[in-house]
């Protein structure tokens, strides 16, 4: 059990680990293209919108963001001024506003991110498609985790702590638990 427990919190930390890299990541990313932290959010946000076929309207934007519509519009006004995305009216309601992506900032993206997709292809290289398939199963758990926790929190319930599955998730790190370099962080920091 003690074993299951380690692998479980070095899971986690993992987990905390990538989160915190790609943030740095993108970081840097904002920092050289002019961006604060909630422009590079928002046209996260707005991208993968787009990319599902379900473009964000402002509305959306703002309920995803958490901040005032006057807020999200400062920050759309922001990133259609320097080029990064553009407002479409709707064709049957002219009044729906839906929220794209320009060309130039996913060649942007693109550029900037590509040699990190040549490494994470690297990485997904070493896995069958099932392990894939099950690793992704995992993350999709996890984001729907996340989810649920960040609206329990929203609705102030106390259930947010409760795991979905009924499964143990330790409250900390076992006893001697290390990270997977052996120093007690992750290979990632």
């Amino acid at each position: 059990m003690e074993d299951q427990q380690r692998l479980r919190w070095n899971i986690i930390t993992a987990i905390r680990g990538l989160s915190l890299d790609g943030q740095r990541v993108a970081d840097v990313f904002a920092h050289r293209n002019g961006l604060n932290a909630t422009d590079m959010r928002a046209l996260v946000m707005i991208m993968e919108a787009e990319t599902t076929g379900e473009p964000l309207t402002a509305g959306r934007l703002s309920a995803a963001l958490g901040t005032s519509s006057g807020a999200t519009t400062a920050v759309i006004d922001r990133l259609e001024r320097i080029g990064h995305i553009h407002r479409l009216k709707g064709h049957t309601d002219r009044r729906k506003v839906t929220l794209h992506f320009e060309p130039v900032a996913r060649d942007l993206a693109g550029a900037f991110f590509g040699p990190l997709g040549s490494l994470a292809d690297g990485v997904m290289d070493r896995y069958t498609e099932q392990e894939l398939g099950v690793i992704l199963d995992f993350l999709v758990r996890m984001r729907a985790s996340y989810d649920r926790h960040l609206q329990s929190l929203r609705d102030g319930a106390d259930d947010a702590a409760q795991p979905p599955s009924g499964g143990e998730r330790p409250a900390g790190p076992p006893s001697g638990a290390r990270g997977s370099d052996g120093t007690g962080r992750n290979e990632n920091g």
